[in-house]
């Protein structure tokens, strides 16, 4: 009985959280155009976790360089081939409250298959300066990047950062390969994830729903739904998602895959939205299909 009290605890929201759940609940629904538009600058406001040890390696021996997007210097990670003359180049996007050095496990394997390894953290994101960021922002630095270091030949993305690739593979960004590990089939998915986890009242949330198209026009519902903008990639598409996946549902990472001419699905199981980018049987997966391009 003790070891379940204990467990359950652990399980407990932070008092934070807790709180703001409590106010949208109350006060939510008696005022839901003034907390529809504190939800809304929430929405875009990121949180910065600090840089676990383990990712310290991959920070001491990246090449440090910044792009200007959108006024904003934004920090990139640069890890060459092994081979002076590196036949390839990788780009990782990560997700919602990420960091560029979240590839630290794929980079060795990478680095010796010829492929030069490049991430970035993206605005209001790990050493890149802001407060809040948005979908739109983040595809602006990666068509930056494509532009900056010329041919990308393919990408990792972790979460939101497969919407963000999809669509600037919409508005041109060309690649080879692309392994998406968990993302979501479109805005929609993000959004109802994001009610879930601070307990919107549905008053509030239609609210913030109009703010954003208001804001963002349709856009943001058509633009950026990542199962129409892979429908007709040439792209060679690998999605990996896990069934214990509590963020984004794993039937988003197969709905993607099943669009995307070609593109292969694997589902794992026990490593939720995560852990999955650091198991090692995942990076496998990922390197080996990368590697196949040579």
């Amino acid at each position: 009985m003790k070891n379940s009290s204990t467990a359950s605890k652990k399980m407990r929201a932070p008092f934070i959280l807790r709180y703001i759940r409590f106010v949208y609940q109350t006060l939510g629904r008696l005022f839901p155009y003034h907390y529809a538009n504190r939800a809304y600058e929430q929405w875009f406001t990121t949180t910065r976790f600090k840089t676990p040890a383990y990712e310290q390696p991959a920070i001491d021996t990246a090449r440090k360089e910044t792009v200007m997007v959108n006024d904003l210097p934004i920090a990139v990670y640069i890890w060459p081939a092994q081979h002076s003359d590196y036949d390839k180049t990788v780009l990782f996007i990560h997700g919602w409250a990420g960091r560029g050095t979240q590839v630290v496990n794929y980079i060795d394997r990478l680095n010796a298959a010829g492929y030069r390894v490049i991430s970035f953290d993206g605005p209001a994101h790990g050493a890149s300066p802001g407060r809040q960021t948005s979908v739109l922002e983040m595809t602006d630095v990666v068509l930056a990047i494509g532009k900056r270091y010329e041919k990308i030949d393919a990408a990792i993305t972790h979460s939101f950062g497969g919407m963000i690739l999809a669509y600037a593979m919409s508005l041109g960004f060309k690649l080879e390969r692309a392994a998406m590990i968990c993302p979501p089939e479109n805005l929609e998915i993000i959004l109802k994830n994001f009610q879930r986890i601070l307990r919107l009242p549905e008053s509030v949330m239609q609210a913030l729903i109009r703010k954003s198209f208001a804001t963002h026009g349709q856009v943001i519902d058509n633009a950026l739904d990542t199962v129409n903008n892979l429908r007709a990639s040439s792209c060679k598409g690998l999605v990996i998602h896990d069934e214990d996946d509590s963020d984004i549902s794993w039937h988003s990472g197969e709905n993607i895959a099943k669009s995307w001419p070609g593109a292969k699905f694997v589902k794992t199981r026990g490593l939720g939205h995560r852990r999955i980018i650091h198991d090692r049987g995942v990076i496998n997966q990922v390197t080996d299909f990368l590697e196949d391009a040579h």
